[in-house]
């Protein structure tokens, strides 16, 4: 219950939907000051995270501290585990669902490890009761397209926590020890976090890095792919504050933090 109290907020909380809440307000508070100053401020935002200057900032610092796969990591480790991230529902080209998007983008970089390593790859993450899970379709795209072996599927998951938790299982019922973590650059310390949480001795491949780049005037002008952009760093951080203070409450009452069993 509280996680579908929790996906029925983000889209509130998140740009554009929190920014045109913030507008809506002003206009309900009429002509005063404090009214026009909560438009203004919530188009200020709208337009300042809308512009690759600070999307690309947001995403860079999401990021941080992310390097891209150590040569010892991939000698430890024993198989390559990748994260979900969406799916394209009802492909009328593919006769069904498949996979899309960010999962696509992770799939593909967990393929050019397995083929670089010979390691099997473990895809993790569900779909809901209405959809393939995400995890069937990604074992289906890496052995068909990709041709790479897929050592289990975790298919129950919701969230990054529960991706970690419940491939821990199958990776203490399978005997695997350290293992690869592909995802997306700017979500890998949220998901190592949950990873560790968890007991996995997960080592951080992560894919599809926010490159620097030069200050241009075009920068400063309203992108919607940059708005999505900034939209997605700022998920990340508050997903790791939620993370944070869910922890910090529970160690606070006593309570055992979940790991594997």
């Amino acid at each position: 219950m509280l996680q579908e109290i929790i996906w029925t907020l983000k889209p509130l909380i998140l740009p554009p939907g929190g920014l045109l809440i913030l507008a809506l307000l002003g206009f309900a508070l009429g002509k005063g000051w404090f009214g026009r100053f909560l438009v203004f401020m919530a188009l200020l935002g709208l337009w300042l995270l809308s512009t690759p200057l600070v999307s690309s900032t947001l995403a860079q610092r999401a990021q941080q501290g992310i390097e891209p796969v150590a040569a010892s990591a991939i000698r430890q480790a024993e198989a390559i585990v990748v994260l979900g991230g969406g799916l394209y529902a009802g492909a009328p080209e593919y006769g069904g669902d498949t996979v899309a998007g960010e999962l696509l983008e992770r799939l593909r970089y967990a393929a050019w490890l397995s083929r670089s390593t010979d390691l099997p790859v473990i895809p993790t993450g569900g779909s809901g009761e209405a959809y393939v899970p995400e995890a069937r379709l990604a074992a289906q795209v890496l052995r068909e397209e990709f041709g790479v072996r897929v050592a289990a599927v975790e298919d129950r998951s919701r969230t990054t926590r529960e991706n970690a938790l419940f491939t821990a299982k199958i990776l203490k019922r399978k005997r695997i020890g350290p293992v690869l973590l592909v995802t997306h650059a700017r979500h890998m310390r949220r998901a190592l976090r949950a990873f560790k949480r968890a007991g996995v001795e997960a080592l951080p491949a992560p894919t599809l890095f926010k490159a620097e780049q030069r200050m241009r005037f075009r920068d400063l002008l309203p992108d919607a792919a940059a708005l999505k952009e900034s939209s997605q760093a700022l998920h990340e951080q508050l997903g790791r504050l939620w993370y944070r203070l869910r922890n910090d409450w529970k160690e606070s009452r006593g309570e055992r933090v979940q790991t594997a069993t």
